[in-house]
């Protein structure tokens, strides 16, 4: 009996990791008819992938549970003949210890059924709106993804190599695509708005914002000289397709990394010194684009007055190269003093967060009272950035509007569950003053999501849909950070790259919105991070 449920967890743990490699390494590279409807395309694949993927998972994960439901009902010790608080050590992850982030993905689970029994649109809550397909089967397909992976894929931190060699070469497609280089012809590549083998800038950016982190942390992180190495290239390439492929999104996760990763720099020198290493690559690299740019100037293929197309030709990050080349050396002068210790200049980092925290503040306020008066506030009324109306952002404005409308347009308890998985469309339209504004804003298009993920999640599953999907993003930064830095030591330090692709997914979809070249890589990233932590956890 042992021997056969031996086998069945091998079985499942290289099923898992096979289901992994193809996601990671296959997947982005599909394209079928070029950039006519890739989106479509992508999740077809995506579909067959992962129902064929768990059609042969799924019977040994089965297995599995039954033998370590029989272990745990026997009292047995489990393989390792050891007894924790009762559970067999070995069939402990079956029968007790969820984590936060385990409760969170459950109650999202409940949540995302209960908001389908509920909807009245049975067949948009079910597959997902046309296009999209976040239906309530994507969503416990994420929910069973992250299970699969926490629980049956075993870690190894040089299975990262790989999934980084991938989205390194789709990054470098990417770049040379922005820079009207194409190695290979794609239909559709004409619009500049389609990259690399993604598709959408959009969906590019979303794809980006989740396997970024790994390079950008595993620098930071890694002590050997080829995952430093290995880490330092692929950042380099984020760095580059990320500044120039036009999406403004993706500066936000810039801004948000970097403070994130200086705040945490603060526990040690070296930790620091990397810090200021991955800042100075970022000046480097944007430098790099801007004597690409001069070189040729007609190459670059975006419009002008984007971010991409200003910090691709601006010196402001010459300047913030030499002042972080001066820091770094008066860190490195520091270092050789007996006495010098970075943690013991934490007020650095107090003054730097407070500073944050003030100036977001103020701009909020400023944003709310300038909009609120008729023509603005003296100096400030023409600002276009300091006005929320329908053009803010983008026409987020107009986006997160409409999603609060609707919300407050759900008839009473329905608030707790929404109105349907991806039916925010099917809603919005049955409200005809909403339906007939939105038109005119989008001069007849379909609005199919909030372009915020939050909001969206709380039209279309309701405030219990939104706090448990919060939940599971919270939970796992907190935890994947705090024992990644405080906890962990060996192969248990690189919870942090799982802990920052999380963060950096979370930020991005303020702006953005769930989809398949994203949504499904945060969640097999949630369970690579549950992996390695229960894993350390000896659990």
């Amino acid at each position: 009996m042992e021997r056969i449920e031996a086998f069945c967890e091998e079985a499942a743990s290289l099923l898992v990791t096979a289901y992994l490699f193809i996601v990671f390494c296959m997947f982005p590279f599909y394209l079928r008819n070029g950039y006519l409807e890739v989106g479509k395309e992508k999740y077809h694949f995506y579909k067959v992938m992962t129902f064929g993927g768990f059609s042969l998972i799924l019977p040994f994960v089965l297995l599995c549970v039954g033998f370590h439901i029989v272990n745990y009902l026997s009292g047995g010790k489990g393989k390792e003949g050891r007894d924790t608080d009762g559970i067999p050590e070995a069939d402990a992850r079956w029968v007790g210890r969820l984590s936060g982030t385990d409760w969170a993905v459950l109650a999202y689970g409940i949540c995302v059924i209960l908001s389908y029994i509920g909807s009245e649109y049975k067949q948009t809550a079910f597959s997902g709106e046309n296009g999209w397909y976040m239906g309530a089967v994507m969503q416990l397909v994420f929910v069973l993804s992250y299970f699969l992976v926490s629980r049956f894929w075993e870690y190894e931190e040089k299975m990262l190599l790989p999934f980084m060699g991938a989205a390194g070469v789709v990054f470098f497609l990417g770049l040379l695509n922005r820079f009207s280089v194409y190695p290979f012809w794609v239909e559709g590549a004409e619009n500049t708005s389609f990259l690399s083998t993604m598709g959408n800038i959009n969906w590019y950016s979303g794809y980006w914002a989740v396997l970024f982190p790994i390079g950008f942390i595993l620098y930071w992180k890694a002590e050997g000289l080829w995952l430093r190495a290995a880490g330092m290239l692929f950042t380099a390439a984020g760095i580059a397709t990320g500044v120039s492929q036009g999406s403004n999104s993706v500066f936000i996760v810039f801004a948000g990394l970097y403070f994130f990763l200086f705040c945490v720099s603060f526990k040690s020198t070296e930790a620091m010194k990397h810090f200021l290493q991955l800042a100075a690559l970022f000046c480097i690299v944007c430098q790099g684009l801007r004597l690409w740019r001069l070189r040729q100037p007609a190459a670059f293929n975006y419009y002008q007055g984007s971010v991409s197309d200003r910090i691709t030709l601006s010196r402001i990050t010459l300047a913030a190269l030499a002042v972080l080349a001066v820091l770094y050396g008066l860190l490195c002068l520091l270092d050789k003093t007996k006495h010098f210790e970075v943690g013991k200049w934490k007020i650095i980092r107090q003054i730097t967060v407070l500073t944050v925290v003030i100036t977001v503040g103020v701009y909020i306020l400023l944003l709310a009272v300038n909009s609120r008066i008729k023509d603005g506030i003296r100096f400030m009324g023409g600002m276009s950035f300091l006005k929320f109306d329908d053009q803010w952002g983008s026409a987020r404005g107009a986006t997160w509007a409409a999603a609060v409308q609707i919300y407050r347009n759900i008839p009473g308890l329905k608030k707790l569950i929404g109105v349907g998985p991806d039916c925010f469309a099917n809603f919005l339209y049955t409200i005809p003053d909403l339906a007939k504004d939105v038109k005119k804003q989008f001069d007849g298009a379909r609005l199919t999501n909030a372009h915020n993920e939050w909001l969206n999640m709380l039209v279309n599953t309701g405030i219990l849909g939104f706090i448990s999907y919060g939940g599971i993003f919270v939970s796992a930064v907190v935890r994947f950070m705090y024992y990644g830095e405080k906890v962990f030591k060996g192969k248990g330090r690189y919870l942090c790259i799982f802990g920052f692709s999380v963060f950096a997914y979370t930020i991005h979809n303020v702006v953005s919105f769930q989809q398949v070249l994203s949504t499904p890589y945060v969640f097999l990233m949630l369970g690579m991070g549950e992996c390695l932590y229960r894993m350390e956890k000896g659990s």
